[in-house]
């Protein structure tokens, strides 16, 4: 198992062993007397929610799938989620959906972090349908090695898991990778079709404009580039 470092790039020192359980916690009284191993040999992955809520709360954006969508289409949670919903820009070309608190949003009790988040009762408001990059968390998958997304969390190494539980877990990061592969995909096509759309009636809109309305607006766009271009000047006159 890897971990990806802010570049987005995986750090091998970070490999864990997520094919056979560990009836055992890595934290007992054995292991700790155990001496450590020069071999680069992965660590068993261990891993139990605490429900301590910390992930819920650093994590201001959640990355959002396709996938997600449809199930909460079809369960009914979109109404509800949609108010968090928001476009991000990936470059030039690309976008992601996440799920954002509206920092500007009155009466809202949860200082950072998801926005799903119930930060008096330390639950995810939709933690039935919670999103696939939550339901996956701590564990990720790349197509080929499977790592962590935070080594930090308090679940890892704590209790046992079961054949049962290591599966579900191998299975919900395999499922995060292919709504994100999905994604990769998918977004970046409807992004370019709506760009495109967008500029097909702009011209069309044009072109149906008359000469006089078509001058009209040209000196509206003129007197305010002229005016961008003034506020500009003062910026940088006050500097």
């Amino acid at each position: 198992m890897m971990m990806t470092d802010a570049t987005g790039k995986e750090n091998l020192s970070s490999k864990v062993d997520v094919k056979n359980a560990d009836e055992s916690s890595p934290n007992s009284a054995s292991d700790k007397n155990k001496k450590p191993s020069s071999s680069s040999k992965p660590k068993k992955f261990v891993f139990n929610c605490t429900k301590c809520g910390k992930c819920c709360e650093k994590w201001d954006e959640i990355p959002v799938y396709i996938d997600d969508l449809i199930r909460w289409n079809k369960d009914g949670s979109l109404p509800y989620v949609m108010q968090f919903l928001q476009i991000k820009e990936v470059g030039p070309y690309n976008i992601s959906i996440v799920l954002k608190r509206n920092k500007d949003a009155p009466n809202d009790p949860n200082p950072s972090g998801c926005p799903l988040y119930d930060y008096n009762n330390k639950i995810c408001n939709l933690y039935s349908s919670m999103p696939i990059f939550c339901a996956a968390y701590p564990l990720a998958y790349n197509g080929t090695k499977y790592y962590l997304v935070d080594t930090d969390c308090p679940g890892l190494g704590n209790g046992k898991m079961t054949k049962e539980s290591l599966a579900l877990a191998r299975t919900r990061a395999q499922e995060h990778y292919k709504a994100k592969t999905t994604n990769q995909v998918i977004l970046p096509l409807i992004h370019g079709l709506i760009l495109t759309h967008i500029m097909r009636k702009s011209q069309e809109a044009m072109q149906s404009l008359s000469e006089e309305d078509r001058k009209k607006l040209e000196e509206l766009l003129e007197k305010s580039k002229e005016k961008g271009e003034g506020t500009s000047e003062k910026v940088s006159d006050n500097k």
